[in-house]
């Protein structure tokens, strides 16, 4: 028992060293199951006595579930003082789903402003080309070195005049100036890849420039393969001057289970960014398409531009 105890607890320590040794930041990842394990082994160990062991697992197993309860609960939602509110939705479509009209079904419930999208295949192009008509404006960077597909951003809203929309191929990420009633805003679309000994860390370093030259005021949304509270999203949230947002909770279950079971047992690497002049009011997990990626909607709002210009946009 002892064994148990002690080993959990290693592997929940080291989690927490991700930012001195990228490595470990893996173990980091699963801290939510680790620690819900190691609670229940260190109960056990009270009742069969294991008193040290069983001390150590509950303080390690405590302060585990502390760092994750902000992303893992359901946040507060924010009063609305006047300021226009928006929606982005962001969804991993998952490159071969069998069923695409669920995804398009979820879309028309929620009526997004703006949608971020990865895994986005020739055959989800096509099978999202009569959602031209909503949503015009859009950057899709295509032959992305992604998981079987490309990100993308889908908007209702114009892009702002002038700008161009960016597409890293090799990272998978896009981005785009996006005009919310005279405010621009930032929204980038990025896919990572999983953590090590797979080569995340590795699309971060290669899109670290592009990603702290972002203008702020600025959304990331994305599957990033990384929870919120890992040493991955802190240095993403450093890089970008922006804040990982909180409430999301669990989005990914392993292909082939019902998606609908990540809200309890799954991975929240599922995740958005956000700078300091977004506020986000409220936070949900729409009910699960084909992908094996819960979807992710927020609602959120933008300070006016202190100047008090107002930005020009595009025809469509």
């Amino acid at each position: 028992m002892n064994v148990l105890l002690f080993g959990a607890a290693l592997f929940l320590v080291l989690g927490f060293l991700g930012s001195f040794a990228r490595p470990l930041d893996t173990f980091s990842h699963f801290r939510a199951h680790a620690a819900v394990a190691l609670l229940a082994l260190s109960i056990l160990g009270l009742f069969l006595g294991h008193w040290v062991g069983s001390v150590v697992g509950l303080v390690v197993a405590g302060v585990s579930l502390a760092s994750v309860a902000p992303y893992v609960l359901p946040m507060r939602p924010v009063s609305e003082d006047g300021t226009p509110v928006y929606t982005l939705l962001q969804m991993n479509l998952l490159w071969n789903a069998g069923d695409r009209a669920k995804a398009i079904r979820r879309i028309a419930e929620t009526r997004p402003d703006i949608i971020t999208v990865q895994e986005l295949t020739g055959d989800w192009r096509e099978a999202l080309a009569p959602l031209g008509d909503s949503y015009p404006y859009q950057a899709v960077c295509l032959e992305a070195d992604g998981f079987h597909g490309d990100s993308a951003i889908l908007s209702r809203r114009p892009f702002v005049e002038g700008s161009t929309p960016i597409c890293d191929v090799g990272d998978s990420l896009a981005a785009a100036r996006i005009d919310l009633n005279g405010t621009a805003v930032t929204i980038a679309s990025h896919h990572q890849l999983w953590p090590w000994p797979r080569s995340q860390w590795g699309r971060f370093d290669s899109a670290r420039d592009m990603l702290a030259a972002l203008p702020a005021p600025l959304i990331l949304a994305g599957d990033f393969n990384a929870a919120g509270w890992s040493a991955f999203l802190d240095t993403y949230a450093k890089t970008t001057n922006t804040r990982v947002v909180r409430g999301i909770g669990p989005t990914w279950m392993l292909e082939g289970m019902p998606t609908e079971a990540a809200r309890l047992v799954g991975l929240g690497i599922d995740n958005l960014l956000a700078s300091p002049a977004v506020t986000i009011h409220s936070v949900e997990r729409p009910a699960a398409t084909a992908s094996d990626h819960l979807p992710v909607l927020v609602r959120f709002s933008v300070a006016p531009e202190a100047d008090g210009e107002t930005t020009a946009v595009v025809a469509r």
